[in-house]
């Protein structure tokens, strides 16, 4: 069912290649009439932009211009996959194919119309499609996609047309990664946002403190430690896309922080504040919330015949934020509350790096609950 699935979604995407070669008459369809008669603030704003500076024109990424102006039926076509980029961004373009971003995980896309919800986050272009529609991001559903599917390639944070600032970027930088990020496991960490169980009604927005909710058992006032380093300026980008010279496999467009091989680790993006450093172990806090998190899944297995419930409904819930089938015997959702801090310290993979005074307090918390109002 699902390749099927998947079979009659490609169907609906065509095909599209990418002309690196200029026409003849590229600059004068540009300055004195084709592209500026239909598409005129595209070219100004084009023309001031670091693509624009350098030279470069429609042609260079719009394949199809020709027809195009034969008739407006005959839409220009721009390849949104990355090689178009890579032609002059190749180390940029490297980092990019290591990363997460470079993944297209169909397999794991909804078998039904909800993929469309997750084409905004997983696809450039359907990113891209969403910021630029001006929608409210978390309500909107991604476009059907116009190509063969691509995965978060350039053109989604990137705009060739911006002139606003020299990388050309969609959002501001820190707003940017928030887009998609901002409800996931390590946002809610930097953000101090306790598990949504926690929280009383309403939308908490991303770099914002989370609302206190006393009314919960065990729920504090954790407010005080959204103020701290990590959650300001940049936040992500300050210390993902930082390199550690000589390591390409680290920060930059790969967005990683330790290499897969051999596990070194980006302290480069740590020596500004912390000194010459060569762990993110500062102050032994990684070793401290690693405790606190073995003391409390060891607190919930004893209660649950020594197992921690399984996700509902899978895969997807390692990232999203999501349903855990129950504990079996667990009436006033003492362990199911205190599980939703577990995964979110656990599930965020930073062991303090992201907001080590929120996770330990959040963890205490809810292993003194387990301690001290769980009865069987």
């Amino acid at each position: 069912m699902r390749k099927s699935f998947l079979a009659l979604l490609l169907l609906m995407f065509f095909v599209t290649g990418c002309s690196r070669t200029p026409a003849p008459d590229t600059q004068s369809r540009a300055e004195g009439g084709g592209c500026t008669d239909c598409h005129g603030d595209y070219v100004t704003a084009f023309a001031d932009s670091t693509h624009g500076l350098a030279d470069l024109d429609c042609a260079d990424c719009h394949s199809g211009l020709d027809a195009h102006l034969q008739s407006r039926t005959n839409l220009p076509a721009i390849d949104v996959r990355g090689e178009a980029c890579a032609s002059c961004h190749a180390e940029i373009h490297s980092e990019w194919l290591a990363s997460p971003h470079a993944q297209i995980p169909l397999d794991l896309f909804p078998n039904d119309p909800r993929i469309l919800q997750c084409m905004k986050c997983h696809q450039g272009s359907g990113f891209a499609a969403v910021i630029e529609s001006g929608e409210d991001f978390k309500s909107a559903w991604g476009p059907p996609p116009q190509t063969e599917p691509e995965a978060v390639t350039c053109i989604a944070c990137h705009t060739p047309h911006n002139a606003r600032e020299a990388q050309m970027l969609r959002l501001p930088k820190g707003e940017l990664c928030a887009t998609c990020h901002g409800g996931k496991w390590q946002n809610q960490v930097l953000t101090a946002t306790p598990p949504e169980a926690y929280m009383p009604p309403g939308e908490h927005k991303f770099g914002e403190p989370a609302p206190a909710a006393p009314e919960h058992p065990f729920a504090g006032d954790y407010t005080a430690f959204a103020d701290h380093p990590h959650n300001e300026g940049d936040r992500c980008v300050t210390c993902h896309m930082a390199k550690t010279p000589g390591i390409s496999e680290l920060g930059g467009h790969t967005f990683s922080m330790r290499t897969t091989e051999d596990g070194l680790q980006n302290t480069a993006a740590c020596t500004s504040c912390h000194g010459d450093v060569d762990s993110y172990d500062i102050g032994g806090k990684q070793t401290e919330v690693s405790a606190a998190l073995t003391n409390l899944e060891n607190a919930l297995k004893v209660r649950n015949n020594g197992e921690l419930p399984g996700n509902q409904p899978g895969t997807c819930n390692q990232c999203h934020k999501g349903g855990s089938l129950p504990f079996d015997d667990d009436p006033d959702m003492i362990l199911g509350n205190a599980y939703e801090t577990y995964k979110q310290i656990e599930r965020d993979k930073s062991f303090g790096v992201h907001n080590a005074p929120f996770a330990l307090q959040l963890l205490r918390d809810a292993l003194e609950a387990v301690e001290t109002l769980y009865t069987e």
